[in-house]
């Protein structure tokens, strides 16, 4: 089954959610925003906009991860070239020429890179930044409405990777930006987000700004590149506002000299009633986030603009994961299986399984008394029964302690199919919905002390239903 994608974007106006299966366009929205919550890209009203968002994802029953655009609005993004340096000192490199070229603070800024192939001798990176208060605001929102944020990419990017032509000129207007990309060989540079004035109301009053604008970014990149100036049968994609305006986009190529044509959406299909051409950045991340989107366009540049502070931390995997390389021992003194059927981690239940495994190990317990009494009848010496009986109560209580750390460090979204204790070493397989989760199991597991060694011997994703996987603890009781 293709994985579902939620993506949304929010600007001045309004907010705008898709949700695919893969390619295929499940759910869609469109909310306007009231004037003032939403200001220059920057969200004001934290908690109103968290409303609305709420109240449009609880209408469509929609939780979990979600892909966020970001207006390009006091957002910075160019290409830097830079000598070939080592590894371990391209970071500190990249950061010192981002202070030195960027008009901002690097303390008010994200800084977001990537390499791209350059000539011998010299290092290329993609630079972005973006403001803190921008990113900020906006993930506080996502919180507090209960959205993990998966990505996040500016959205002239994300208009970039809509077009299919390695090189070409966008322009999308909107009631209050307009965003021009010059896109040259896959490479987006440059990028200019700018803002329309609040008295320019009627596109008399607007398209001399847009003409102007995008006359003066066409003359600043050919005079940085005079020997592969942009030729005249470059087309300007026209998007947003102009996408109904065919007179203006014919004005703009008599005067411009390119032709004007429609940015259209690379998707194969669209519901009756959905205009795409409202949801091209939405567009943008759905095909960002399908390795199959590449097929409408291969930019080079590919960034993930979530701030590091956002990311996911993952468990060190140095320190609890040791994959297979050798099959294990077989458990030669205790062997106990339990199988556990389970549809859903309902802790009373795992607790219920663990009062039987309690019984039967009273049973076991029983049964070795009386062995040990028939050894009394026979004249074993009577010192060494008391030592024989006081070891299996002892190796009793430390089966006991690890099942129920086993079972109560469990996350409430995995399932376990089997628990297997033989030899100080317990078995455990089960289903989680991400390795996440996995991860997440062994911390806690981890953190309650009574293993020595915990090592993942087999995770296997089950398409549409999770990740299979089998944990192998070592207890401490053995040593």
């Amino acid at each position: 089954m293709a994985k579902k994608i939620v993506t949304l974007y929010i600007d001045d106006a309004s907010i705008r959610l898709l949700v695919t299966r893969g390619k295929r366009i499940k759910e869609w929205a469109d909310m306007p925003l009231e004037p003032g919550l939403v200001r220059n890209a920057v969200i004001i009203e934290e908690a109103a906009v968290a409303a609305k968002i709420e109240q449009l994802f609880q209408a469509r029953k929609i939780k979990g991860k979600v892909c966020v655009g970001v207006s390009g609005l006091h957002c910075l993004s160019r290409p830097i070239t830079l000598p070939q340096l080592p590894a371990v000192m391209l970071a500190e490199a990249v950061k010192r020429e981002a202070r030195r070229m960027l008009p901002v603070p690097l303390e008010q800024l994200y800084l977001t890179w990537q390499t791209m192939p350059s000539s011998e001798g010299k290092t290329r990176v993609f630079l972005v930044a973006i403001p803190r208060k921008t990113a900020d605001a906006l993930l506080r929102v996502l919180h507090q409405v209960g959205l993990k944020p998966e990505l996040m990419d500016l959205k002239p990017l994300l208009l970039s990777r809509v077009v299919k032509e390695k090189t070409a000129i966008i322009v999308d207007v909107q009631p209050t930006e307009f965003d021009i990309i010059i896109m040259a060989d896959g490479v987006p540079h440059p990028i200019r987000t700018i803002p329309l004035p609040k008295e320019a109301a009627t596109w008399q009053q607007k398209l001399p700004i847009i003409r102007d604008e995008l006359d003066r970014t066409i003359k600043f990149y050919d005079s940085n590149d005079p020997e592969s100036p942009l030729l005249s049968s470059v087309p300007i994609f026209a998007s947003g506002a102009l996408a109904d305006e065919p007179e203006l986009r014919q004005s703009l190529s008599d005067d411009l000299g390119h032709p004007v044509v429609l940015l259209s959406a690379p998707l194969q299909k669209y519901p009756v009633g959905l205009d795409p051409r409202r949801y091209l950045v939405n567009i943008g991340l759905v095909l960002k986030k399908l390795s199959s989107g590449r097929a409408a366009g291969t930019p080079v540049v590919n960034l993930d603009v979530l701030p590091v502070p956002y990311q996911p931390k993952p468990l060190s995997l140095t320190k609890v994961l040791v994959w297979p390389g050798v099959a294990l021992a077989i458990g030669l003194f205790v062997s106990l299986l339990i199988f556990v059927q389970s549809t859903s981690a309902d802790i009373a239940l795992m607790h219920d399984q663990l009062n039987t495994t309690s019984q039967l190990l009273q049973q076991k317990l029983s049964q070795r008394q009386e062995l040990m009494q028939k050894v009394a009848e026979a004249e074993a010496p009577h010192d060494s029964f008391i030592r024989a009986l006081g070891s299996l109560e002892k190796q009793s209580n430390i089966i006991n302690g690890d099942l129920e750390v086993t079972v109560n460090s469990l996350p409430s979204e995995i399932s376990l199919s089997s628990i297997n204790y033989g030899n100080s070493v317990l078995t455990i397989q089960g289903r989680a919905p991400s390795e996440q989760g996995i991860l997440s199991y062994l911390e806690n597991l981890d953190t309650s002390g009574r293993f020595w060694e915990m090592t993942v011997t087999n995770m296997r994703r089950i398409e549409g239903e999770g990740m299979d996987f089998t944990l192998v603890l070592k207890t401490k009781g053995g040593d």
